[in-house]
């Protein structure tokens, strides 16, 4: 018996069909036992599942994941929908897909196994990129975050992607400057995240930091926007787009995370059979936005009188406080004579020029289980509307996805960007065409002042005394400022799998780029005839990171769930500015410092490092409930020893309420929150003293050096900010409407802010830790598909959010922090401890206790201390999306506002001054009776001519401070897509769409210009004046899929 029961176990792990009729009923018994011990270890062993996905209408899905659930094995489905993968019978595998309910089907007996995905997913079980790019299903992430598809990008596209984040997602601010094209862009993630002005979110490209450097923003006395480093990223190439807004996302990012983060994943390559062709082609016009509705009664001149002469025409210049246009000739700059008529409705039409637009990108891609590539190429050329300026890029990206084995992957993604670009001056009049056209007499026609010089001399021609006041088209012509920036981002990384809940991943980057610009002030122009280089310099930048990373994903027991992280990073940042400014330019036309008189050159070299350890835990039990925690530890050089160690730690939970409360009408209710620490570092050579040149300063044709003004303190330490937050996800009626709310509370401890000292010192300031900044708000994201038919849906989305910022501590004894002044001397942006931060303040009438006006011995009115008129910052955002589709047709529009904002207007003060504004007319011919009290308080009536008056008020800065809200109409898409069979199925897909981009404002409340254009996006927020005009796009769009 023992004998025929070893053959019976031999032949069952064998295999072999047992045949033979057992009659002995203990052989039989025991020949049952060894087969149930055959069926469990069959069980256990790996065998190829492989089987098609397709959606319900049974047309194959490419590119849809497959994973094992509770490991990192998995795959993608191929161009017919066809995946293979390795599992035993008992795995669980999970089916995912973008836009579809995710399925998990059990390996049972089958080889086989086909699925048929659902539309309409809730999102819970898709797979999101998070910090440091793990991937984690969105159901367990415990802290605010919005994901923004690739396609919203490139419809009614802008240039620099930031800003077409505008009205897209709650609790983010985006706004651009009024600089031109290739503009810089400022985003705020829940509000000022720091007093010093400048934090903004850090991008992430493909798991890798992106730096997002402003090589040139215009201030007080002028200048140009060079735009910013997330302007070089085609949209195109973007993927999707996940803003981490609180606290507990963005604190595995350390002291860079301080303004929230930006995870950026470009598009890469899928298995499939062949190559995949797109073409993307993109042409758009722009036309000028003319806000202006200045008075169109009274021309040049001055005291009501018009020009007699060209001397008189000269000394009026840009003066409108002549006499009642009457049609009559009247001699103008030049000793000719022209109609003293309304000419104003040509100004904008003749200086500047339809702007244009053309894109053009192709990438090619394909791969099969083992290995997937995405090429593509991208060509960006836009003429601004300003002469003379334009901005083009070119893009090429590699990505290259590699699988070795079952253990070992990797990844290689390389982008090269070069962009150039000639960009206007704006703010302050000096080689700014965009302030004479502004400001010029309703009589005078622009084009009279074309071509703006001296064949022969080459020096300007002047058509006003106030030599400063440049020629328009002297200025669109000559005084450029060029720039060219070469840029290369490059990562490797690999991954080993040692088990299937274990793996350890590297991973190389580097980001470099080369920039050139020269600024200049062209020879002849009229106040500097030999001109000068204002800058004419090279920056280098490399930033290089190395990570090693550890983790472990492992279902530890029924209803626990494991995961881990644990990593370090070195970071490295190489800077070195080279800049020669050059005076007394000697010949026309030749900007090379080797002909000026006076050199004098500045280099910089600002190195910084970091080095950083960190890691996360996850426990979730049953998939309902998911605790997650995150410490971080940097290192910064730009610290004093001692102090430069800090720690970020955060938690987080969320729960899936609608696990255990069944409702048929309730599809999602996930509840969520967390606390943490996010914080930050500072500039290098702030704890040190350092040398520089003074800028266009010699002796005997040598520099002089300088000191700096901020006193170093070798005691600062890292700014902290603690947030907590709380939110809710719900999804009512099978998703069709679905609501996302958060609450938050951030305070920053410590912040680094500029303290004024004495100035026997030697210094201006020293930087010390004692800011501290409040900011707490809501977010509430409503999305709902209100009908869908077979042939028709309409989807809205209406989201909102409301922050209300605090400045809570400046440094000791300070009550107030000046960011930045206007040209016009009379308005400033400022902190002020008890205030919302980026105050607008200004100056208002000067009244007595009985609020009377106080006169000065001229009966004129008088400014009084500074006001504070409120916030820079838009404290409520919001947006409103509508997508509709027909059968082909698809047609989508956005709609946003901001409220709570003010912006000081230097253009509508002079417009007070020159006699532009209609505010004006009232007693041009009559004079003003001013009424109020003298110096001793006894109430005088003064006749005031209005010239006069009026020019005073123009002082009154309170008087230009407007209210920013407004409601725009942003951007409009109306799309057709073609069937494969109208081209005999040769492509893929084509996609033709009629697109439109800052159509118009619904509502505004600033006269004569555009609530968004300020000039600058760093401390000069909510300051205006004489700035390129803001645009309007229309244009085509053509997408072909092969």
């Amino acid at each position: 018996m023992k004998k025929n029961l070893r053959l019976v176990k031999v032949c069952a792990v064998a295999g072999l069909s047992l045949g033979a009729v057992v009659t002995d009923s203990a052989f039989a018994a025991s020949a049952a036992r060894v087969a149930n011990v055959t069926t469990l270890h069959a069980n256990f062993q790996q065998k190829e599942i492989h089987g098609i996905v397709k959606d319900a209408k049974g047309t194959p899905l490419p590119g849809v994941t497959v994973v094992i659930k509770g490991s990192n094995k998995g795959t993608q489905a191929d161009a017919n929908g066809h995946f293979k993968l390795a599992a035993k019978a008992g795995d669980v595998l999970v089916f995912r897909f973008v836009g579809y309910a995710s399925q998990e089907i059990a390996v049972g007996s089958s080889d086989e196994i086909n699925v048929a995905l659902v539309e309409g997913a809730t999102g819970l079980n898709e797979l999101v990129v998070t910090a440091l790019g793990i991937k984690r299903e969105e159901k367990s992430i415990g802290y605010a975050m919005t994901k923004v598809k690739g396609n919203e990008f490139t419809q009614a596209r802008e240039i620099n992607v930031a800003n077409a984040l505008v009205g897209k997602v709650a609790g983010v601010n985006s706004t651009a400057p009024a600089t031109g094209p290739g503009g810089s862009s400022r985003v705020n993630i829940r509000g000022v995240a720091s007093l010093n002005g400048m934090v903004q979110p850090l991008y992430v490209v493909n798991g890798v930091p992106y730096a997002n450097l402003n090589m040139g923003n215009p201030g007080k006395y002028g200048g140009a926007d060079f735009g910013d480093g997330i302007s070089a990223i085609n949209p195109d190439d973007i993927e999707d787009m996940t803003v981490l807004k609180g606290g507990a996302a963005a604190a595995l990012y350390g002291s860079r995370a301080l303004g929230g983060v930006i995870i950026i994943t470009t598009k890469s390559g899928k298995s499939r059979k062949g190559l995949g062709i797109e073409v993307n082609s993109n042409y758009t016009i722009d036309k000028v936005h003319d806000f202006r509705d200045f008075q169109d009664v009274y021309g040049q001149g001055i005291q009501g009188a018009k020009p007699t002469d060209a001397t008189s025409a000269l000394a009026s210049g840009l003066i409108s406080w002549g006499a009642k246009l009457d049609g009559s000739s009247t001699p103008i700059f030049n000793g000719k004579s022209a109609p003293y008529s309304n000419q104003s409705g040509s100004h904008f039409k003749d200086f500047y020029r339809t702007g244009s637009t053309i894109t053009n990108t192709v990438a090619v891609s394909g791969g099969n289980e083992n290995t997937t590539f995405r090429i593509s190429l991208g060509d960006l050329r836009n003429l601004g509307v300003y002469p003379g300026s334009y901005y083009k890029r070119n893009n090429a990206t590699l990505d290259l996805g590699f699988k070795l084995n079952e253990k070992w992957s990797g990844g290689v993604n390389i982008g090269y960007t070069k962009e150039r670009a000639n960009r206007s001056n704006v703010s302050d009049a000096p080689a700014n065409g965009n302030f004479a056209i502004m400001f010029l007499p309703n009589n005078v026609r622009a084009k009279d002042l074309a071509p703006g010089w001296d064949p022969l001399t080459g020096f300007e021609t002047e058509f006003n005394a106030n030599q400063f006041n440049t020629n328009p088209y002297f200025a669109a012509a000559k005084a450029t400022n060029l720039t060219t920036k070469n840029r290369v981002t490059g990562n490797v990384s690999m991954k080993y799998q040692a088990l299937d809940w274990l793996y350890i991943q590297g991973r190389l980057s580097n980001d470099y780029y080369t920039f050139n610009g020269q600024s200049i002030w062209p020879y002849g122009i009229a106040f500097k005839h030999s001109g000068k280089l204002l800058g004419d310099g090279t920056a280098t930048f490399n930033e290089l990171n190395a990570e090693a990373l550890i983790g472990i994903n492992k279902q530890i027991s029924r209803n626990f769930h494991f995961g881990m992280t644990a990593g370090g990073n070195f970071m490295r940042q190489d800077r070195k500015d080279l800049t020669l400014v050059a005076d007394g330019l000697a010949f026309n036309n030749v900007y090379n410092p080797g002909t000026a008189s006076v050199i004098t050159p500045n280099i910089t070299q600002p190195n910084k490092e970091i080095h950083s350890v960190y890691g996360s835990a996850e426990l979730s039990y049953k998939s309902t409930v998911f605790l997650n925690i995150t410490d971080r530890n940097d290192w910064s050089s730009t610290l004093p020893k001692g102090n430069n160690s800090y720690n970020y730690p955060s938690v987080s939970v969320s729960y899936l309420l609608s696990e255990t409360l069944k409702r048929d009408w309730l599809s999602l209710a996930k509840i969520r929150g967390g606390i943490s620490q996010v914080g930050g570092d500072t500039d290098p050579f702030k704890t040190a003293l350092y040398y520089s040149t003074l800028a266009g300063a010699s002796i005997n044709g040598q520099a002089i050096g300088n000191l700096p003004t901020d006193m170093p303190n070798t005691a600062l330490k890292p700014l902290k900010g603690t947030e907590i937050e709380a939110g809710a996800q719900l999804g009512f009626f099978r998703n069709r409407l679905s609501v996302d709310f958060a609450w938050y509370k951030r305070t920053t401890n410590n912040d680094i802010v500029a303290s004024t000292v004495s100035g026997a010192s030697g210094y201006n300031t020293k930087l010390v830790n004692l800011g501290k900044v409040e900011n707490k708000g809501i977010e509430l994201l409503v999305s709902g598909t209100p009908i869908k038919t077979g042939s028709f849906s309409w989807t809205t989305t209406v989201n909102i959010s409301h922050n209300k910022n605090t400045v809570l501590q400046l440094a000791a004894g300070q009550t107030d922090l000046q960011m930045d002044e206007s040209r016009t001397e009379r308005a400033y942006s400022k902190h002020v401890v008890g205030m919302p931060a980026f105050q607008v303040a200004a100056f208002d009438y000067l009244r007595d206790a009985q609020g009377n006006l106080i006169l000065d011995d001229g009966g004129l009115p008088q400014a009084g201390p500074l006001k504070y008129m409120g916030t820079a910052v838009a404290p409520t955002t919001g947006g409103w999306t509508n997508e509709f589709n027909y059968k082909r047709f698809g047609l989508s529009f956005l709609i946003d506002f901001k409220n709570g904002a003010s912006i000081y207007s230097g253009t509508n003060a002079t417009a007070y001054n020159v006699g532009l504004s209609k505010e004006t007319l009232p007693g041009r011919e009559t004079g003003i009776d001013v009424k109020g009290v003298d110096a001793s308080g006894k109430a005088v009536t003064k006749h005031v001519d209005a010239q006069t008056y009026y020019g005073r008020l123009g002082s009154i800065s309170a008087l230009q401070v407007y209210n920013a809200d407004f409601i725009k109409f942003r951007s409009l898409s109306l799309t057709y897509n073609f069937p494969a069979s109208a081209f005999n199925n040769k492509i893929a897909g084509l996609s033709l769409s009629l697109v439109g981009r800052n159509l118009f404002y619904i509502s505004k409340h600033t006269p004569n210009i555009d609530p968004e254009s300020f000039y600058n996006n760093g401390a000069g927020q909510g300051l205006e004046y004489a700035t390129v005009p803001t645009t309007a796009s229309y244009g085509l769009n053509l997408n072909v899929k092969f």
